[in-house]
């Protein structure tokens, strides 16, 4: 019989040359941590490349050492992976003849070192992708199709541009207030709030320049800046629902949880985009991106998702828990924000969070309607939420908690 060989090796893997090179990798990286070889069968373990995990690897072989099949617990072992690759290559150069089932006929010893993959299938020297210079329309074509399809790629944060200068603010941040020296200056708490009052209001007109600096909302340093030490919609729910102001409470609208990991949030996020896509594409309409809408008093804030039109925000959920149900099946869950009302359709529970951060996003948007878009694997459902008369209250009462819960713990120096 034949020893393991580079032919067998090309030959099974001859679709997926990049697990022979990766396999190659492991190999010379030492990731092959054990190896053994009983009647046909290739057993082994193989360290994974960016994390500290271990796979099991088998490979079974026929009657001429040629490889029949591999199984690995790597998420690609049933596609021929690197570390069926690497197990063989580690066989090729440590598995020697006598370790195989015998063969009687001496063979003819074989002199020739191994092929590197770039030796085995080396690239056409004339091929290039573009027969010309790539231009910088070609570069910027490719950005912004890879921003449409909406995944993180390696490429499109390289070709992505270069941020601009910062640029200032049209008014002071909460910080920039309370760390002036006419605010440490004045003693007395209503002193400082009247003080912190008078400082933050802003016109219509320096509303809209915010709107307007902040959009690319998490991309944008400013977003960030403006949010920063306010109140925004997407927590309005949790001030309107709470009986008591608890620290738990005070600390999550602080931002002091940091929940950028928790899956739900990275599930949202990530799938934020495809929900505004699929909007687009079901009802034919465009939306334009959007920053931070304040309100008068300067210490409310709201970011919907965009603008559609004159009249209407876009707010986009998309569930965790639900993310594999279809909206009727979703809806049977009581925790869900939607409900089925008496003429079948779905609603949003004026009793859930996001019933009062959409109102808010209205209300602080000067906007009448807002597509609710509720986006699944399995479905996507739009509704058109009508703003809210007597939503309007909750404005003043929201400043007021602000001003009587927030706004102390900043002075305290929980910012």
């Amino acid at each position: 019989m034949a020893s393991l060989s580079i032919a067998s090796l090309s030959s099974f893997f001859v679709e997926e040359q990049k697990s022979i090179s990766r396999g190659e990798n492991h190999y010379q990286s030492a990731h092959v941590e054990s190896f053994s070889y009983d009647q046909g069968v290739l057993r082994g373990e193989v360290k994974a490349s960016m994390k500290n995990k271990v796979y099991k690897v088998t490979i079974y072989l026929d009657e001429n050492n040629k490889i029949r099949s591999s199984q690995c617990e790597c998420p690609r072992g049933e596609y021929k992976c690197s570390h069926a690759a690497a197990l063989f290559i580690h066989g090729i150069h440590n598995l020697s003849r006598t370790d195989v089932e015998c063969s009687w006929r001496k063979k003819k010893t074989d002199n020739t070192s191994p092929l590197s993959v770039i030796e085995m299938f080396p690239p056409s020297k004339d091929y290039v992708a573009l027969r010309r210079t790539p231009t910088k329309e070609d570069r910027g074509y490719l950005y912004s199709e890879l921003r449409g399809y909406g995944k993180f790629t390696g490429i499109c944060w390289i070709l992505r541009p270069e941020p601009a200068p910062p640029r200032m603010l049209p008014i002071p941040t909460i910080e920039e207030i309370i760390y002036s020296e006419e605010f440490l200056d004045i003693q007395g708490q209503q002193q400082q709030i009247a003080f912190v009052q008078e400082k933050v209001q802003v016109s219509d007109e320096i509303i809209r320049e915010i709107a307007r600096s902040s959009q690319g909302q998490r991309d944008n340093p400013l977003w960030h800046l403006v949010r920063k030490g306010r109140l925004t919609a997407s927590n309005f729910g949790c001030v309107m629902n709470a009986k008591r102001a608890t620290p738990s409470l005070i600390k999550r609208l602080l931002g002091e949880y940091d929940v950028s990991r928790v899956k739900a949030v990275l599930w949202g996020v990530t799938n934020e985009s495809e929900a505004v896509k699929s909007f687009k594409t079901l009802t034919g309409l465009p939306v334009e991106e959007t920053g931070v809408w304040l309100d008068k008093t300067g210490v409310l804030g709201a970011s919907p998702d965009g603008l559609v039109g004159r009249k209407h925000v876009l707010e986009v959920k998309c569930p965790y828990t639900q993310r594999n149900c279809m909206i009727a099946e979703a809806v049977t869950n009581d925790s869900f924000c939607l409900k089925t009302n008496n003429d079948g359709k779905y609603e949003l529970k004026t009793d859930h969070v996001y019933w009062h951060q959409v109102q808010g996003q209205m209300f602080l948007t000067q906007r009448e309607f807002c597509y609710f878009v509720v986006w699944t694997t399995k479905e996507t459902a739009i509704l058109n939420i009508k703003r809210d008369p007597s939503w309007l209250n909750n404005i003043d009462i929201l400043v007021d908690f602000y001003f009587f819960h927030i706004f102390p713990k900043i002075l305290e120096g929980e910012l």
